[in-house]
C-alpha cells in the first residue's frame, strides 16, 4: 500500500510539472508575463519549461528519479527566490509547496539507493 501511495503521489507531482512545462514551452501569456517582470530572457522560459517536461518523466522511472528531483529542486529554488527579489509575495507558495515535495522525492530516492546498495554488499 505504501508503494500504490508513492507512486500516485509521483504521478501527481510530474503532472503537476508536465503542466507548468507545457505552459512554459509553449509560450502562454501567464509565464511570459512573469519571465518579463524578472527581465529573465525569453529563451530562458523555453529552457526550464523543457526541462520540467524532461524531470517530469524522470520522475517516473527509478534509475532517473534522482536526477530529476535534484534538476526540479533547483529550478524551484530559482522560482521562490525570484518571486522573493521581485516581491511577488503572493505567488511564492506553490513553488515552495513543490520545492518541500522535489527535495522529499530527492531525500526518499536517495535512502532507497543506499538501502539497495547496502543490500548488495551484505550478498557479496
Amino acid at each position: 500500500m505504501k508503494k500504490v501511495l508513492g507512486y500516485i503521489f509521483l504521478v501527481m507531482l510530474a503532472g503537476v510539472f508536465v503542466m507548468t512545462g507545457v505552459n512554459k514551452v509553449t509560450g502562454a501569456e501567464m509565464m511570459i508575463e512573469t519571465f518579463e517582470s524578472f527581465s529573465y530572457p525569453t529563451w530562458t522560459m523555453y529552457l526550464l519549461g523543457a526541462l520540467e517536461l524532461l524531470s517530469a518523466a524522470g520522475l517516473l522511472v527509478p534509475r532517473t528519479r534522482i536526477l530529476a528531483s535534484g534538476v526540479l529542486t533547483f529550478i524551484l529554488i530559482g522560482a521562490v527566490g525570484s518571486h522573493l527579489i521581485y516581491a511577488q509575495y503572493e505567488a511564492v507558495p506553490f513553488p515552495a509547496v513543490l520545492l518541500v515535495a522535489t527535495i522529499g522525492v530527492l531525500l526518499v530516492s536517495l535512502r532507497q539507493l543506499e538501502e539497495e546498495e547496502s543490500m548488495e554488499m551484505v550478498q557479496a
